[in-house]
């Protein structure tokens, strides 16, 4: 009998309760007031956009409700790293709250470079939420460390 089921190895049984699980938290996803965290096991971590011209390559980074101060941006040889903290809002006596979705916390966001830099021309830039990373390609080939400043 156990000859006409699709195992992977013989023996081995599907996990028919966990295919089940993850259909129902996807038939879930994006209800009002479900919290999607709990079920992806997403961590905090900003969405990026990477682009590239001939030029520069440019980074970036939605960073909602944070500050500049709270923000590290540093590339060593060709590994750009941003880190940072959102500080976790006080949940205020006398609210219900219906869900909490929004994320804090610490996050690291590494990206590896495919081209050189020239880590004197960096420029870094945070305006409502938004961290801009531009990173001028490199007419010779250089390697070194930087700490970029953000305006």
């Amino acid at each position: 009998m156990f000859d006409l089921l699709p195992f992977k190895r013989r023996g081995e049984v599907p996990n028919v309760f966990a295919e089940m699980d993850g259909l129902v938290k996807r038939m879930w996803y994006g209800f009002p007031f479900h919290n999607l965290q709990e079920d992806l096991d997403i961590g905090w971590s900003p969405r990026l956009d990477v682009s590239e011209t001939d030029g520069a390559l440019e980074i970036k980074a939605d960073l909602p409700g944070m500050e500049k101060k709270d923000i590290t941006v540093t590339l060593e040889d060709d590994l750009l790293t941003i880190k940072g903290e959102r500080k976790e809002e006080k949940e205020e006596k006398g609210k219900q709250y219906h869900t909490i979705e929004r994320s804090s916390g610490s996050f690291y966001r590494a990206l590896r470079l495919p081209v050189e830099i020239d880590s004197e021309k960096i420029e870094a830039e945070f305006n409502n939420g938004v961290l801009t990373v531009t990173l001028p390609k490199a007419k010779e080939s250089k390697k070194k460390a930087a700490q970029i400043a953000i305006k």
